[in-house]
């Protein structure tokens, strides 16, 4: 027997969407026993470092900005990992006034874009470090402490602590107030 048209062709969308879920099914089932070992499945990877080879005007992924989250997960410590690996690849691609502008207003007023620049000077090639930190909660605003270690391939070293910032939901808060931000970046010299 054959069927019209239309109806094979709904029969094969749904033959597609089925082997789809499917695959999503069993992507989501290895990922999940995957991440249960490593790192929480909210961590974005952090992307590589740049490498001689890559031409000079190909996009950097520190162009590409923080993966996008669903709006619960950008709310806790998976939207506060987010930005800090943004801000992390930036530092690690040596843009500097992206890594800047991401302080906050506070932060920016303890140290000029031209000081925040002139610490990586002499580095060489730059790798971050931020494992995960702790979340707190006090007056009404979730804090994100990490202890940060940048590393330079000249042997040159940074330790310390990134603070970020968000305001909880609460009646009046802006837009700004409620995206979590470097609220500190407070590093020295190894």
């Amino acid at each position: 027997m054959r069927l019209p048209r239309s109806a094979a062709r709904y029969a094969a969308v749904l033959l597609t969407a089925a082997a789809l879920a499917g695959c999503n099914q069993a992507n989501d089932e290895a990922g999940q026993t995957a991440n249960e070992t490593a790192t929480p499945p909210s961590a974005p990877t952090p992307a590589p470092t740049n490498t001689s080879e890559e031409s000079p005007t190909a996009a950097s992924p520190a162009d590409s900005g923080p993966a996008r989250l669903i709006p619960e997960a950008e709310k806790g410590e998976a939207g506060a990992r987010n930005v800090l690996l943004d801000f992390a690849r930036a530092i690690e691609f040596e843009d500097f006034s992206k890594a800047y502008a991401m302080l906050d207003k506070s932060a920016r007023q303890k140290i000029t874009h031209d000081a925040f620049a002139a610490m990586f000077e002499g580095f060489g090639e730059i790798t971050v470090a931020v494992p995960f930190g702790r979340m707190e909660g006090a007056a009404g605003s979730l804090y994100y402490e990490v202890p940060t270690r940048i590393t330079g391939s000249s042997g040159k070293k940074l330790s310390g602590t990134t603070v970020l910032r968000r305001v909880n939901d609460v009646p009046g808060a802006t837009a700004e107030q409620l995206r979590w931000h470097i609220e500190s970046f407070e590093v020295e010299p190894d």
